[in-house]
């Protein structure tokens, strides 16, 4: 009997020790990924590989990529996962314009800015504080004041470049394509493939037709019908040159109908330069 207790008593031992090497080894591996995401530069890895920008081809359109190098990708974690949100424009160096629909109340975001096309390298950078429209209603499902400036963190590189913008109505206007992909689960990836495509406007009848929303001027009706893909979410903001035009308010709703309405951002210029502190510009 003695010796069955000293048995167990041992065996007990045993496993106790067992049970604390494998919390110690558990709790080791924690520890580890917390100081790689807190490593300089691990935020960046994290949201990367959370959104991924995903080598698909080999770089064909590096020419098209550098020529809106001030378009970037909005991550947004509300949880444990980054997740794609929206796209949006560099503007007076340390600001983006996005659309007001993208930031979720209670979520962490980060600006991606895809720096080097032809390595396929890209940084992310926390946003300080965003500025929505004050007229902007996100309980509504039109698209009116649908625009929002945000300060992201960022040291001045000197590869950085930003669009420009003013109030002057534009005549033609291309649109960005950071293309993505999406998974099984729908999530969205983008890659390192980039398009432009020259839209057209619609009228406004059509707008209203398909979405039942009265274009003003701080409205943008675009026709996509010639544009051979579905539209998801690859369209980023609408350039003419160099200059912002218009950023997402409302998509198509099906892949028939290629109609999608953005927002005028050369109606909203003097609200984003108040807003930014910018007295001048320009």
């Amino acid at each position: 009997m003695k010796a069955a207790c000293i048995i167990l008593t041992a065996i007990v031992l045993v496993a106790i020790m067992a049970v604390c090497v494998m919390v110690k080894f558990a709790t080791e591996i924690t520890v580890e990924e917390r100081k790689r995401d807190y490593l300089p530069g691990a935020g960046v890895y994290h949201v990367a590989k959370s959104i991924a920008v995903i080598s698909l081809n080999d770089n064909n359109s590096v020419s098209i990529a550098e020529r809106f190098p001030y378009v970037a990708a909005i991550a947004r974690n509300a949880s444990s996962q980054w997740s794609f949100a929206c796209f949006a424009s560099v503007v007076l160096v340390k600001w983006i314009v996005t659309s007001a629909h993208c930031r979720k109340k209670g979520a962490t975001h980060r600006v991606l800015l895809l720096h080097d096309y032809a390595r396929n390298i890209s940084a992310s950078y926390p946003i300080l504080y965003w500025r929505i429209h004050e007229k902007f209603n996100p309980n509504s499902t039109m698209p009116m004041y649908d625009i929002a400036v945000a300060k992201f963190n960022i040291e001045l590189p000197t590869t950085l470049r930003s669009s420009t913008f003013d109030e002057r109505q534009v005549l033609h206007f291309d649109a960005s394509i950071w293309k993505t992909v999406s998974s099984m689960d729908r999530r969205v990836y983008l890659i390192n493939d980039f398009d432009s495509f020259e839209m057209k406007f619609a009228p406004n009848s059509r707008c209203y037709e398909s979405f039942g929303v009265q274009i003003d001027e701080s409205l943008i009706c675009v026709d996509m019908s010639d544009y051979e893909d579905c539209f998801v979410h690859e369209f980023g903001p609408l350039y003419s040159g160099d200059k912002l035009a218009g950023v997402l308010a409302l998509k198509p709703r099906d892949c028939e109908v290629k109609l999608a309405i953005f927002t005028n951002v050369s109606y909203f210029a003097t609200w984003v330069l108040k807003l930014t502190h910018t007295t001048f510009y320009g």
